[in-house]
């Protein structure tokens, strides 16, 4: 009789041990959540991994680009509810830009701020100068329709491959313009021997020497000084760059070229991304995705904004015929980009036809 009790305690410890999941041993790991979970739970319910990155911009957090990075570092820590989160930096505080574009390379560098034409010119991506070719984008919208584009995922794809760096999303801080401190400009020849600062960027330098100018690189953090001191008598930059880093004290003239797209994106190195499990990973899309569409919207709506904030400290803004310069970009920068990138001419042509 003792042998039969024994018999059904052991089976009633047993039944109660599968019911309560007993050890736990066949619990599956929060890590291996599928990869589109998050983007159906708004923020709620990750199951994923908790990280801490590093982000990085090397311009002023007030600036459109500082923003657009905080807004995605702060959708990412909500929607993960806190498991991810960001050590932010602003302002060049552990990197510039051509620093960030490379410790995004070698590792250094987990989440930053920067441009297509950095990838070429740091780190030998030379396909991204395409978003730098003077007058090839004419609108927001045609470049949203490239981003959407097979080309632009194409090109993702070879930068992941070719340096180990994936592009999280596109970016904008405006097209660029050209700001001067003596003297207005009113023709193409005005930019013969132009003192004018540019960015440690191949395609900016190839740009403006293709018209005349004597360049001169300085870094962002240093442009006030060198307009201040007399090194260089102009810029080149979107006119919400011009105010925010205080440039238009040492200007009087923000004329209107619209020669480049100011392209400023998320970039993550694939390393550190492939080390996320596909929970986080698809958070981080998910968000870089919201906050560039942000990014963009507020770019473009605040562009008027800017230039009367530059009217009212004293600049004036003024337009003339830029078609010649158009004509100095398709014959001399253009060709440049086909010779050094293979397939680059049919690149850019069906880029032409996304306009």
């Amino acid at each position: 009789m003792k042998k039969v009790c024994s018999f059904f305690l052991a089976l009633t410890l047993m039944c109660s041990l599968v019911a309560c999941g007993g050890s736990g041993t066949e619990k599956t790991p929060e890590s291996t959540a599928p990869a589109d979970a998050a983007s159906t739970n708004s923020g709620s319910g990750y199951a994923g991994g908790e990280y801490k990155l590093m982000a990085s911009s090397h311009v002023a957090q007030e600036e459109l680009a500082s923003i657009y990075m905080a807004n995605f570092c702060d959708l990412v820590e909500e929607r993960s509810e806190g498991k991810i989160t960001f050590d932010r930096f602003y302002s060049s505080q552990i990197a510039n830009q051509a620093e960030s574009a490379e410790g995004l390379k070698v590792g250094t560098m987990d989440v930053a701020i920067n441009d297509w034409p950095s990838m070429s010119s740091v780190n030998g991506f030379s396909k991204g100068d395409v978003m730098a070719l003077g007058y090839l984008f004419n609108s927001f919208d045609h470049v949203k329709a490239f981003a959407a584009s097979d080309d632009y995922a194409q090109m993702c794809q070879e930068l992941i491959d070719q340096c180990g760096i994936r592009c999280l999303a596109v970016g904008a801080s405006g097209f660029r313009q050209v700001a001067t401190k003596n003297a207005p400009i009113t023709s193409i020849d005005d930019f013969q021997g132009l003192r004018i600062r540019v960015p440690d960027i191949s395609i900016y330098v190839n740009t403006f020497q293709a018209l005349g100018c004597a360049t001169t690189i300085v870094a962002n953090s240093e442009v006030y000084t060198a307009l201040q001191t007399g090194i260089v008598d102009s810029v080149e930059n979107p006119v919400q760059g011009i105010y925010n880093m205080s440039w238009y004290e040492q200007l009087n003239y923000i004329n209107e070229t619209n020669h480049i797209f100011c392209d400023i994106d998320l970039f993550i190195n694939e390393e550190k991304f492939q080390s996320l499990d596909k929970e986080a990973q698809a958070v981080l899309m998910e968000c870089a995705k919201e906050a560039s569409g942000q990014n963009l919207e507020m770019t473009e709506e605040k562009n008027d904004e800017y230039i009367k904030l530059c009217e009212e400290a004293g600049c004036k803004y003024s337009t003339f015929d830029t078609a010649p310069i158009v004509d100095v970009m398709k014959s001399q920068v253009w060709p440049a980009y086909f010779a050094a990138v293979d397939g680059g001419e049919e690149l850019v042509n069906r880029i032409l036809a996304l306009a």
